[in-house]
């Protein structure tokens, strides 16, 4: 059975996701997860919840993380929610959705060059073949990539019939992973992103934002939407720093976005920071902070867009990643930019100690 079939039917879209109601897939629908990162973990965890809800309710998420062992805890931790699997390959030959969560391109490249040799041992590589095979592919990207590599990925998986792709990068920290509270930028084929709804919100996030066509338009805007809070990351390290350098003190500055600047990510990271609690296992790491930083910077230069704030960001935290280590929050690019300000870069009792002395 064509699981893609008849996805015209349904009722109207409403303003968080913005198609009708798509049909519900085949009862033996399969569908896999690669990638159990601090993102992929919580997302992986909702929608085999969600899976199990639905009418009829589908089979246990299959899910493969390079580390086995988060696999297999996922699956102890969801009670038969969830199925780990030892091989990219064999969700490529089982499943009919995959999604995939991955740290950086070259890990995108080589998963999906290992899917595609996987799913075309099931249905096939012979194009007339495919056209009326009973099996069809939908590949979903929810990573941060560079729109070039996302274009690649999806030109692949385009190459043949009866296998779709869709960049569906999600927004938002990992506690609002947790929370179902994503925000997902979508492009790709307009019927597979219909059918691909019913597995993005309310399951996973709270609402789809569509980019048309060209996955690539939806990859650059998640580098341009991560360049608002990493620039946020940076204003707030500068003013929080100059707050306690001045003896007015950080905490009366938070009480003043608290009042002026309500926004989550000001009001997030400004505790991170305020706090000096850049601790990473329910953040975003400094290297995908440098990762994401550099691609902006990549992407600006491509149209000849400078991008001061950026670059600045990407400065410090290269810096914080030279006394703190890798795994550091991105918030803790404020470290790095306290030590141009001759202050203590974590300490922050010590920080503030010194300053109210003198």
């Amino acid at each position: 059975m064509d699981s893609h079939a008849g996805l015209g039917a349904g009722g109207a879209a409403n303003a968080d996701v913005p198609y009708s109601t798509p049909s519900p897939p085949h009862p033996q629908y399969q569908v896999g997860w690669i990638g159990l990162g601090n993102m992929g973990s919580k997302m992986a965890a909702n929608i085999a919840k969600h899976m199990r809800e639905m009418s009829p309710p589908l089979p246990s998420l299959l899910v493969y993380n390079r580390t086995v062992s988060k696999a297999q805890d996922l699956e102890k931790e969801l009670n038969g929610l969830v199925k780990a699997v030892d091989s990219v390959e064999q969700i490529g030959t089982r499943c009919d959705l995959i999604f995939t969560s991955l740290s950086n391109d070259e890990a995108a490249e080589e998963i999906y060059e290992a899917l595609i040799q996987a799913e075309e041992k099931r249905v096939g590589k012979d194009p007339h073949e495919r056209l009326y095979s009973d099996f069809s592919t939908l590949f979903i990207e929810t990573s941060t990539l560079y729109p070039a590599t996302t274009g690649k990925l999806e030109r692949k998986i385009s190459a043949l019939p009866r296998r779709y792709f869709l960049a569906a990068p999600a927004f938002g920290p990992p506690p609002m992973a947790a929370s179902a509270k994503l925000v997902f930028a979508v492009a790709g084929p307009y019927n597979a992103k219909k059918f691909a709804s019913q597995f993005l919100v309310p399951a996973m996030g709270r609402k789809i934002m569509d980019f048309g066509n060209n996955p690539e338009r939806a990859a650059s805007f998640k580098l341009i939407g991560n360049s608002v809070i990493v620039s946020t990351i940076e204003m707030l390290s500068e003013t929080m720093t100059l707050a306690d350098k001045t003896g007015v003190g950080s905490d009366r500055l938070y009480e003043f976005l608290e009042e002026f600047y309500p926004a989550p990510s000001a009001l997030g990271y400004g505790k991170k920071i305020l706090e000096s609690n850049f601790k990473g296992e329910n953040g975003f790491t400094l290297n995908g902070g440098i990762k994401d930083a550099s691609h902006i910077i990549k992407l600006g230069e491509s149209v000849d867009c400078p991008l001061p704030i950026i670059e600045l960001a990407r400065q410090h935290m290269v810096s914080a990643r030279a006394i703190g280590g890798a795994n550091l929050d991105w918030s803790s690019l404020s470290a790095g930019f306290r030590v141009t300000a001759g202050v203590e870069p974590f300490e922050k009792k010590e920080m503030l100690k010194k300053w109210s002395q003198e």
